[in-house]
């Protein structure tokens, strides 16, 4: 039986990170149902329920010692967990897992990370130095690619995939459905959702967002649904962004907690999604929802720029008009503009073959015996 510790932002009520991480088990159960898996977790009760595996906190070194030493492989997986402009403490204690791993001995996957930006000159060298001993990096985007190389990681031990997420199933909407209908939402007008996330201490993209949610309501007869993909965190900022709208009766922030099963059913009654959160666009990918991502960081360009998608500039800066064009655009977008998102959907599915080709038993795992 294999052991599998995978290392992450998980048990943090981040709809991004919960869905990379159910991704991730259900993909390795697919290939080995009988394998043990252990996730290092913020909330290690709420992750062994939700998940059905073992989960340690994340700040019990004695746990993470144990089950690393008794590990056959240690998965960083996915999102930015590498960069320092969030805080350099995190950084530092991902790459200490690493290192935890690899002083042990144990196959060392970083598991289609998104990296960078690392601005700290030392952080720098000391990525260089920990991930040039892992056993093989991929990686979601093609920026953190390049950021690998410009740190110094030896070209041969990354790929570029895609992020893990794509490789879930398209949900059904009935669920979802039925969340909308709880909140009184219509079902007999297009519904457009908007993702938002405090930036900063800026609100004036939430005014733009605002303005342009207005005149997307007039435009298309719709109803604007506030999605917020943290939750309770971004609930703040929707409901920000609902004081600026002028047309409130047909605007609802959705105040509820839902798991990624449920944002997928949800997002597939969208008719388009305009995000800030990188995963509330990947969410809308799976289900071939149009989309339009406001950026805010690197990685949001990155996944639009490789599936081809519409962007609606960058935060700062952001004005209404930029999001109305830019929502026209993804409304139009014909079905050909998902064949390289169908591309991406294969690249994900390689970052499994990848990891078991590390376990004892690679031959047998790659074959799905």
């Amino acid at each position: 039986m294999s052991k599998i510790v995978i290392s992450g932002y998980y048990g943090f009520a981040n709809a991004g990170d919960e869905a990379m991480l159910t991704a991730i088990v259900k993909s390795l159960r697919s290939r080995d149902a009988s394998a043990e898996l252990t996730v290092i977790s913020g909330n290690p009760a709420a992750t062994a329920a939700r998940h059905n595996v073992v989960s340690i906190h994340r700040f019990n070194p004695l746990a993470i010692i144990n089950a690393v030493r008794e590990s056959d492989l240690l998965l960083s997986g996915g999102g930015s967990l590498l960069q320092d402009v969030t805080s350099r403490k995190s950084l530092l204690y991902y790459l200490s897992v690493l290192a935890l791993g690899r002083w042990f001995g144990k196959k060392v996957m970083l598991f289609a990370q998104g990296i960078g930006p690392i601005n700290s000159a030392f952080l720098r060298r000391l990525t260089r130095f920990v991930c040039s001993n892992a056993d093989l990096i991929t990686v979601r985007d093609a920026d953190s690619l390049e950021e690998l190389r410009r740190i110094g990681i030896p070209e041969q031990k990354v790929l570029l995939t895609a992020d893990a997420v794509l490789t879930l199933p398209q949900a059904d909407i009935r669920q979802g459905r039925l969340l909308l209908q709880s909140f009184d939402i219509p079902d007999n007008q297009r519904l457009i959702a908007v993702s938002v996330r405090k930036w900063q201490e800026e609100e004036k993209y939430l005014q733009e967002l605002a303005a342009a949610a207005d005149v997307l309501i007039e435009k298309y007869d719709a109803h604007v649904v506030l999605l917020p993909l943290q939750y309770p965190v971004d609930v703040d900022a929707c409901r920000k962004m609902y004081q600026y709208v002028k047309k409130t009766d047909r605007c609802t922030v959705l105040d509820a907690a839902c798991d990624t099963e449920m944002f997928l059913s949800l997002t597939g009654n969208f008719s388009l999604l305009i995000g800030m959160r990188l995963h509330a666009l990947i969410f809308a990918a799976v289900m071939r929802i149009p989309f339009v991502g406001v950026s805010y960081d690197p990685k949001i360009d990155g996944f639009i720029k490789e599936v081809g998608g519409v962007s609606a500039g960058q935060i700062n800066g952001l004005t209404a008009q930029e999001v109305v064009a830019a929502a026209a655009k993804a409304l139009n977008s014909d079905a050909g503009s998902w064949r390289r998102l169908e591309v991406l959907c294969n690249k994900a599915m390689e970052n499994i073959s990848m990891a078991f080709s590390l376990l004892p038993d690679s031959q047998k795992h790659l074959k799905g015996e």
